[in-house]
């Protein structure tokens, strides 16, 4: 067929998946496919981004489920500091380095095994300097500024693995959930497009249909860990395997009584304030406690006998 104008005989050109490019920016059905797919494409690139980001961590994760953790590093990237701390201590008991009472406090023996381990040596030398007639509470070792050394140290040589789930990428799939669904929105109003599968409906439907779009994309964006989430499951099991067996050397008693002062006890309360009133003459009287004669007080001082009395 021989073409007499540059315009007739030509067909649109081809859009994704065979579409022609009007379909995906005018037609109904087109527009909520174009922008579900621009969601797709952000949890795609979200996705490897992350594969990438992770590849040093997951190979310290393989590395660290082949060789040997001790068992405080390993209680501290399962629990932090607080786990590590009463590890730490059923370590020292069970080499014979500390004594537990059975209220829990922890003393020197001044004798046991040498500790090779500086983050358990540091320990080891803090809890020794412990003054005559005191103890050692647990919840000190997690807190107290006389730990700090055995802390940073057990901290430093960790392995740096992040235990759990990196926040931001649920974050912005949600906010890209909310954006492509008012982008839908926006989209249709200057084109006029029909409502998707059913294009004699009324227009203000897009609205229903925008909404039904930013749950359906919610809900798929909430899948994504949260920053809450362990990462690591396989770490986690042998983390909290290598904890118990070290804690498992300690009889249960003695678990136990090092248990009790996991948590720094409450404060009392405050005592409370007397109430105060004012009498008839403008006097100040409390009123939250009884006076030593057991009755009123008269207007002389005296105690229910007048001015001197007759």
């Amino acid at each position: 067929m021989r073409l007499t104008s540059a315009g007739y005989g030509r067909r649109p050109a081809p859009g994704l998946g065979g579409r022609s490019v009007d379909w995906w920016l005018t037609d109904g059905e087109g527009i909520v496919a174009c922008w579900l797919l621009v969601f797709a494409v952000c949890n795609g690139l979200r996705g490897v981004y992350c594969w990438f980001r992770d590849g040093e961590q997951r190979r310290t994760v393989g590395e660290l489920l082949a060789g040997d953790l001790h068992p405080v590093r390993a209680s501290f990237l399962l629990g932090g500091t607080a786990e590590a701390a009463e590890t730490a201590v059923c370590v020292l008991v069970d080499d014979g380095v500390v004594k537990v009472s059975s209220t829990g406090g922890l003393r020197p023996t001044h004798r046991g095994r040498k500790q090779t381990d500086r983050a358990l040596r540091a320990l080891a030398e803090e809890i020794r300097g412990t003054p005559a007639g005191a103890t050692t509470k647990l919840y000190e070792i997690a807190d107290g500024a006389r730990f700090t050394r055995f802390r940073e140290l057990v901290e430093r040589e960790s392995p740096a693995v992040r235990p759990t789930a990196s926040g931001r990428s649920q974050t912005l799939m949600l906010v890209t959930s909310m954006v492509t669904a008012f982008g839908m929105g926006l989209h249709a109003g200057p084109t006029n497009a029909a409502v998707p599968f059913a294009p004699g409906a009324d227009r203000s439907l897009w609205l229903a249909v925008c909404v039904a779009a930013w749950l359906a994309q919610w809900t798929l964006a909430s899948l994504w860990p949260s920053e809450k989430r362990r990462r690591w499951r396989a770490l986690d099991a042998y983390c909290r395997d290598e904890t118990e067996i070290a804690r498992a050397a300690l009889p249960d008693r003695t678990r136990q009584a090092i248990a009790l002062t996991r948590e720094r006890p409450k404060p009392p309360p405050a005592p409370r304030a007397r109430d105060h009133t004012r009498d008839r003459g403008g006097a100040w009287a409390d009123s939250g406690g009884a006076d030593s004669c057991g009755g009123g007080v008269d207007s002389c001082g005296g105690c229910g006998g007048g001015c001197g009395g007759d």
